[in-house]
């Protein structure tokens, strides 16, 4: 059986060919970022791997998913912009390296919910405030929510 996938208007259309006959099966924008989100068992550490390629990518629609709604749509990497080039004013993260491990902060610690940081080394350009180059231990914080391990907070300290 072979596969192919076809993008109209936003809509990915999967065409199935076997023995002769063609199915088309339509999925939704929402439908497709669910394929690329983890499960909601997977860990923090898990999370933000899947994060950090996603924004490498500038897969913005996987960054905001995974990004806790208390943020806000600026917390996630290309939170609420669909960059048109690479000269926009957004954040770039262009490469990350060292995940470190994993620090539990309490609920009464964070004055929220408790609390999963990890700090990575990244490369970014275009972040307000900071001089493009290598962030060492730029900290990742995460909440668990019901769809799993969300980014909630990030940055230092």
């Amino acid at each position: 059986m072979g596969r192919r996938r076809l993008v109209l208007g936003g809509v990915v259309a999967a065409v199935l060919v076997a023995a002769g006959t063609v199915t088309v099966v339509s999925v939704t924008h929402a439908q497709t970022v669910a394929v690329r989100l983890p499960p909601a068992s997977a860990s923090s550490e898990q999370v933000l791997r899947v994060y950090l390629r996603a924004a490498k990518a500038h897969d913005c629609a996987v960054t905001e998913a995974l990004t806790d709604d208390s943020g806000g749509p600026d917390a996630a990497w290309c939170g609420g912009r669909t960059p048109s080039s690479w000269f926009d004013d957004h954040p770039d993260l262009l490469g990350y390296r060292h995940v470190g491990a994993v620090s539990r902060l309490s609920a009464k610690e964070t004055g929220r919910a408790a609390e999963e940081c990890i700090p990575v080394d990244v490369t970014e350009t275009n972040m307000t405030g900071a001089e493009p180059g290598d962030l060492p231990g730029w900290q990742f914080c995460f909440r668990h929510t019901p769809a799993g391990w969300r980014l909630t907070d990030e940055g230092y300290g």
